[in-house]
Order: structure tokens, then sequence, then C-alpha cells
């Protein structure tokens, strides 16, 4: 790995800290460090991300995630995370690995951060080490560390810090790795040296995100996880919207078009291969595979993917809502199959309109008898 990005230390922080720390992260995966300021009861500089966070809140646009707004008072007020704290290190973890040449079977998109490993488990083994250093080398300090699983507005810290900055994506984006990174944060009572201001947000004028956007989620406000493919393919559950299947093209677990048209990613180093362990079966999944599945085989398949995040259950409904956007009549048997005798009735709903869109024959007589009401509600709407 290239040396770790410390740049914006060098100055505020004495070299014994700068070198052993920034060193030994750097064996863990870390590519980038940083540290902000801590206003523990959200004032300050952080006043005006706590007030973007709530308005994002009140105006329903987190749509389901309604984890996001059961802890909106921790997020806002750092005390509340850890009694006395000061200082925030900011700690950034490339995930993106080389590309996959695209198999023949390969009929579904993931994102990028899903390839191989969980970033969780990547970040947390290597989040326990650096906690095991602070309690060796300034054992006056306590400390709180997390993922994005934590109450946290990492990409503010990671912003203030001088990591990088919040761009029109809403993704915090590094001059020289750009978007495809995972953030970690440590919170610590320790008074640390920090970055002098905020990094100077470069998007220019720059729109391209916003523009080419399919569902028209980013917008002055933001992220509108209501239109966001992301939201629908990961962290829905249940029936996906009518609206909404369409837009959702091929992409069977989360979408990096904001990503992919940025051009801070154009020429960003891709992370190493051998830590996040990319499997080819994951970048390009065999759908049809998914299908002859339960739930439950697909998960177990998957133990230590970031996919299962979408459940078993969610993956399969994704994959017939993509075997239908791209024209796979080849799937229809198994299409129809599950519409008849899948005991799950958000997979036969999905699977009746997957088998309209292909043109099935049988589709007249697809969940004619079914019961369910979600069944019926997607029979009635097509069949009408």
């Amino acid at each position: 790995m290239n040396a770790p990005d410390v740049a914006i230390w060098r100055t505020m922080v004495p070299m014994f800290e700068l070198d052993s720390l920034a060193q030994y992260a750097h064996t863990l995966g870390f590519q980038v460090l940083g540290s902000a300021p801590v206003e523990p009861l959200g004032h300050g500089w952080f006043a005006p991300h706590v007030a973007r966070f709530d308005a994002w809140l009140a105006d329903g646009r987190h749509a389901g995630m309604e984890y996001m707004a059961a802890r909106a008072g921790e997020r806002a007020v750092p005390n509340s995370l850890l009694p006395g704290v000061r200082s925030a290190i900011v700690l950034w973890l490339p995930h993106r690995t080389p590309d996959i040449p695209r198999p023949a079977h390969g009929l579904g998109r993931v994102a990028a951060y899903a390839w191989g490993r969980d970033y969780h488990n990547v970040a947390r083994k290597a989040l326990r080490k650096l906690r095991r250093w602070f309690g060796e080398h300034a054992p006056a300090g306590e400390v709180y560390a997390c993922v994005d699983t934590g109450p946290v507005l990492e990409r503010a810290f990671g912003e203030r810090a001088g990591v990088g900055w919040i761009g029109r994506s809403t993704m915090l984006i590094h001059q020289r790795f750009g978007t495809y990174g995972s953030l970690a944060v440590i919170f610590t009572t320790l008074e640390i040296p920090t970055a002098d201001s905020p990094h100077p947000n470069r998007c220019g004028t720059c729109n391209d995100c916003v523009e080419q956007c399919p569902t028209g989620a980013l917008d002055s406000g933001g992220l509108d996880a209501r239109k966001c493919i992301s939201y629908w393919t990961i962290e829905h559950r249940g029936v996906i919207p009518v609206e909404m299947r369409r837009a959702i093209g091929d992409w069977v677990f989360g979408c990096d078009i904001c990503q992919e048209v940025c051009p801070w990613n154009d020429r960003a180093p891709r992370a190493d291969p051998a830590l996040w362990r990319p499997n080819p079966t994951h970048v390009w999944p065999d759908l049809v595979s998914w299908l002859r599945m339960s739930a439950e085989a697909l998960e177990e398949r998957l133990i230590g993917s970031p996919m299962r995040r979408a459940r078993g259950q969610g993956l399969r409904r994704n994959a017939l809502i993509v075997l239908a956007n791209t024209g796979h009549t080849d799937a229809l048997p198994e299409i129809e199959r599950l519409a008849a005798k899948d005991p799950d009735p958000v997979i036969r709903a999905t699977a009746f309109w997957a088998a309209s869109i292909l043109g099935s024959k049988k589709v007249g007589s697809l969940c004619i008898d079914d019961l369910d009401p979600l069944v019926r509600a997607e029979v009635e709407s097509i069949l009408e």
C-alpha cells in the first residue's frame, strides 16, 4: 500500500503521535486520517450539520429508515455517546477493488462496497486494535469508536477534519481517493490538535451526480431516500412500489451511478484486493440461481457479505425485478413457478409482475386464486 495520507496532521500533531498512530492505522488498511474538534452539545461548527439532518428527517427523506430518527438526539449531542468528548479522529478505508470482467451469466449489478468482505467487519476489527493502541499509548483518555452503524454524523466530522468535503452526491469526497471509501470515527476525551478549518468544497460547477441520477433522488435538499435505488434494493422490506421497479434497471443491490459519474473517481486508486477479497459471484451474481434457493439458503451462501443487509427475501425480490427489466425471458419458467408456489407473498407478487413484463402466456391464470392481499393487489392492477 502507499504511504498514508496524513499531511493534514503534519503541523498539528507531535511527530511521535502522528507517526505512531498514522503508521499503525495504515497497516490496518486506513489510508487517510484527520482530526476535528467536537462540540459536545452540538453547538458551534457542528450546529448547521445537525440542522440539515433534522430538516432531512422532518421532510421524510429518510423514507422507512426509522432507526435514523430514533437516535437523532445522540447524533446531535456527541457528549451523549462519550461524556467529556473533546476530539474526533476520522479514518478513511478505501473499498473499491479493481473491476472484475462481467461473465456470460452475470445479470445483476452490485454496488462496489459489497463486492467482497463486509466493511463493517473489516473496520470494526481494525478499530478494536486502535482502541488497544490508545489504551497503551494514551491511557488517560477514553474513546468511543464506530463505523456507520453508530449514531454519528461521520461526513460532518470528515469534512471538518479536512479529510474531504461533502459533495452534491452527499458523499464525502477525497481529492485522491474519490468517494469509494468507508468512514470510521473515534471520539476521545483527549485534546488533539485539529484542522484549522473544514475542507473546501471542490465540486465547483459540476452537477453530474444530480443530473445523471435516474430517479432524481439528488437535489438541493440532498438525498431523498424515497427515490433512491440503494434504499429500495437494500433497506426496504416488502414489495417495491411499481413506479420504482423500472428505474432500478439492473441494480440488484445498491447503486453506484452518482459515484461512477463523479470526476473525482476517474483516477482514484483501487483498494487492496487482499484486504477485501472480492468474490466474482458477488460482483456479478447469477440471479436465476438466487431464485432457486430459499431466502434462508441465500443468506447462508452470503455469510460475510454486506448483501445480507437486504436479507434473502429482498435479494430474491430484487432479482425478479432485474430479470424483468433486462428482458431475460429464459428465466420465465422459474419466475412463473415462484408466482404460483413460493411461500412468501412478496415474492409471489413480484414474480407475477415480472412474468407479465416478460410476456408470460400464463399470466392470465397465475395467482388467480391467491388470496393474499399483496398478491391480489398486484394481480388486479396488472389484469385491469
